[in-house]
């Protein structure tokens, strides 16, 4: 028997019962609805649109109560007599088939019920009456709809909101007629662009990132922003501010009573930076590393850093958190010549990779947090040759640490208290039981440093290293995990600057942080006070220099009577015309001059130590001083040959060009190349003077031996041989090189020199000008540049200028 039927019909039945009850209520909502649609709730406001809501109620409330005490639920039996009647069906099959016979089931039973199934077959039930026609018999029902329809394409893209507010138990400001707003966009800092006001229109293309503001007067009630999240804040009566964030492109309604705005806002995407290493990295003595590359963004890159990561040497990439990153100041990166070119120095001599083949990118961040980076980049990380023996050590011991640093093991608790030790409460763990937990790393640089300060303080000739060697060995004693020695990487790589050049390392550290300051403050634009204040701390930290500079000179070279201390002699007046020129240039505005002449003299106050310390040629140099010199030039150069065969090696085999027992035409060439270099080596060799040390001819031989070694390997075409017996021949290279220049020191000592013929910049003593490429404007230039200021400056001061003039003179100014 299929009951379907019956629930359709028991639906029907419902229906038709429930109309009469439903009839008032769907027309009052049905007349609330368009009232909406039409905008009179949103007219009114709260209380009115609550007091219409109410009384509409009351109405519906008052033609569905009658309704309601007639009406009765169908019941299962009144679900069959429907489906009866709609199917024709006689003798009510339904009870015949619930009905039992009292004497049992007989032939006739069984064939009266086979006869009701049957009919039950073909039973269905019809759609509802229509319940609503002895109500509506003039078709009003037709007409609402009619008007609901109308009313809702009237309201147009409204139509939502106005439902949605009239529906909503959120209250409704109503009024708002008399309302103005003001709009504007306030673009992100980091674009650059000016505050963007929307005047006489209500659509605009911003940068990512930007903020829709608006001010609103005359509302009595928070406004309804719809298609994004605002701010609202009543900051007077009747005045209200709101702040959008705008991330993507959106359509944005305020509406408040009567007063709607709509605004339409394209947002022009944002993009990462696009940044490309466009010539090979240039590496100095001091372990600094030069940089020449291209950065494009749509409002400029922020933020520079420099990635290394060691070199797998398979050319294979290493993974993202192998990556270490320097942070390449702001001041640090000047404009180089070509569209979107830069260049960009970096310290590299204190990271660990420092000596080491590795892999290198820049990368750039902009002002949104979008990071590009360079693809990357082959070579040696520039490292700082120390010539003093104690400086050597301590950054050997610094390195190891670096390498090896890991975690403290566990505590191993409280000592076993005696009653006889009464500080016992306050006692920790002894010095030596934190050692024992220590890595092996820390453990040795404990012993190093005892072992490097195990003298008398009068042994040392600077008392501030034994004082630092000491301090850094407790320190290390002392610590108790890992983190508590965060500092003694820098401690250590002080105390070897200050072996290696005394004193001076402190005012070399003053100039290079003035300097900093005073280029970062450049690169973002701070203002006159700030940069003024910069430049006098980078013009005391300059003279400090000098003056230090030439105390170190004066003590470690002894003035022969005829050079009369010359070696260190700068000209004050050039000094300061220099400094002069770079004041100025920030005075006026001129940023990027400024920073190439800051750039510029920085590189020329760098280059004084490295001039004063051993370059001069004045008279008082002895023969075998000057021979060393010479000879020391030219270790250098094979020592620069020999690391970029050893860099052209290493790209041929990583590229496959060279292959065990396939030399190859690049591979002859390259052990022709080695074995040029060998040969220049041995020439080196015989023209150097006499008087060379055992540690000093065995690296030499080792240099030698290696090189041949390298060549050998480069004819059967095995790069990794080559490369390995390169690398060692650098080492023994550099090992010579270091005990020439200390043959080269003792020399100077022992006789002293001066310069006599060339100041510390490498200008004639008696010629004037500033040398290098350093531009200072004239005077006649300088005048003029400030004969427009004082212009621009009364011109900004005139009462009568209109609003677009003042701004245009206020933004020359701030260029200026």
């Amino acid at each position: 028997m299929k009951h379907w039927p019956v629930n359709l019909a028991w639906l029907a039945l419902l229906w038709e019962r429930a109309a009469p009850v439903l009839a008032g209520p769907l027309a009052m909502l049905v007349l609330y609805a368009v009232l909406s649609l039409g905008g009179l709730p949103e007219r009114m406001g709260d209380p009115w649109r609550a007091i219409l809501a109410l009384g509409l109620l009351i109405i519906a409330a008052a033609f569905a109560v009658p309704a309601i005490r007639s009406f009765k639920w169908p019941s299962r039996a009144d679900a069959q007599r429907r489906v009866e009647a709609d199917s024709g069906l006689s003798g009510r099959p339904f009870e015949a088939m619930d009905d039992e016979p009292a004497t049992g089931e007989s032939i006739l039973w069984l064939a009266h019920r086979g006869r009701m199934r049957e009919a039950l077959a073909q039973a269905r039930a019809r759609r509802p009456r229509a319940a609503w026609a002895s109500l509506d018999v003039h078709g009003g029902r037709i007409s609402a709809a009619i008007v609901l329809v109308t009313a809702f394409f009237y309201a147009g893209d409204a139509a939502m909101v106005r439902l949605g507010d009239a529906f909503s138990p959120v209250p409704l400001a109503g009024g708002g007629e008399r309302a103005v707003a003001e709009f504007w966009i306030e673009p992100p800092d980091y674009t650059g662009r000016p505050v963007l006001f929307l005047r006489d229109r209500r659509e605009a293309r911003i940068p990512q990132g930007s903020v829709l503001a608006a001010r609103i007067t005359g509302l009595a009630r928070d406004p309804r922003v719809s298609g994004a999240e605002a701010e609202i804040e009543e900051i007077g009566p009747g005045v209200r501010q709101l702040r959008i964030a705008i991330g993507e492109s959106a359509n944005i309604l305020v509406r408040s009573g009567a007063f709607t705005e709509r605004l339409d806002l394209e947002v022009i995407e944002d993009t990462p930076p696009r940044l490309a290493l466009i010539a090979e990295p240039e590496s100095d003595v001091q372990g600094r590393l030069t940089l020449e590359f291209t950065a494009q963004d749509d409002y400029g890159v922020e933020t520079y850093r420099l990635q290394i990561a060691a070199d797998p040497g398979d050319g294979s990439n290493p993974a993202e958190e192998q990556w270490d990153a320097i942070d390449i100041a702001p001041g640090a990166v000047v404009p180089a010549s070509g569209e979107n070119r830069f260049r960009a120095t970096v310290e590299t001599a204190r990271h660990k990779l420092a000596g080491e083949r590795v892999l290198v990118r820049v990368e750039g961040i902009d002002g949104a947090g979008q990071a590009g980076v360079t693809g990357p980049m082959a070579l040696r990380l520039p490292e700082r040759l120390f010539l003093d023996a104690m400086a050597r050590a301590v950054t050997h011991e610094r390195r190891l640490f670096l390498d090896g640093a890991g975690e403290y093991g566990p505590h191993p608790g409280p000592r076993e208290r005696h009653e006889e030790d009464m500080f016992w409460p306050w006692l920790d763990d002894e010095p030596e039981q934190r050692l024992e937990r220590a890595p092996e790393s820390v453990q040795r640089l404990s012993r190093a440093l005892d072992a490097l300060g195990d003298a008398p303080a009068s042994h040392f000739p600077d008392r501030i290293v034994f004082l630092g060697l000491r301090t850094a060995m407790h320190q290390v004693r002392r610590a108790r995990e890992i983190d508590d020695l965060s500092h003694v990487e820098e401690d250590l790589w002080q105390i070897a600057l200050r072996a290696e050049l005394g004193t001076l390392a402190d005012a070399e550290a003053a100039l290079r942080a003035a300097e900093r300051a005073l280029a970062d403050a450049l690169a973002r634009g701070a203002d006159g006070m700030e940069l003024a204040a910069l430049f006098e701390q980078f013009e005391e930290a300059t003279r400090n220099y000098i003056t230090a500079l030439m105390r170190e000179a004066l003590q470690s070279d002894m003035p022969s009577e005829s050079g009369g201390g010359q070696g260190m002699n700068l000209s004050a007046d050039m000094l300061q015309e220099l400094l002069d020129a770079l004041r100025e240039a920030t005075e006026l505005g001129d940023t990027e001059g400024a920073r190439r002449a800051l750039a510029q003299l920085a590189e020329l106050l760098r280059n004084m130590q490295i001039m004063a310390g051993g370059s001069g040629q004045g008279q008082s140099e002895s023969e075998l001083g000057r021979a060393l010199r010479e000879a020391l030039e030219e270790l250098g150069e094979v020592i620069g040959e020999q690391r970029g065969l050893t860099d052209e090696t290493f790209e041929q085999s990583r590229s496959g060009e060279l292959a065990e027992g396939q030399p190859g035409e690049e591979g002859r060439a390259l052990a022709e190349r080695q074995e040029n270099l060998r040969g220049a080596l041995d020439e080196l060799l015989e023209q150097m003077p006499g008087g060379m040390s055992e540690e000093g001819e065995r690296a030499f031989d080792e240099a030698a031996r290696q090189m041949d070694e390298a060549g050998r390997a480069l004819e059967r075409g095995d790069g990794e041989g080559a490369l390995a017996a390169q690398d060692e021949a650098l080492r023994a290279l550099r090992e010579g090189a270091e005990d020439t220049a200390e043959r080269l020191q003792a020399e100077n000592e022992e006789n002293g020199r001066g310069e006599g013929e060339r100041d510390p910049l490498g200008r004639d003593a008696d010629g004037g000008g500033t040398g290098g490429d350093t531009e200072v404007p004239s005077e006649m230039e300088r005048q003029r540049a400030r004969d427009i200021l004082e212009e621009l400056r009364r011109r900004a001061g005139d009462g009568t200028l209109t609003p677009e003039e003042r701004a245009y003179i206020e933004r020359l100014l701030d260029r200026f």
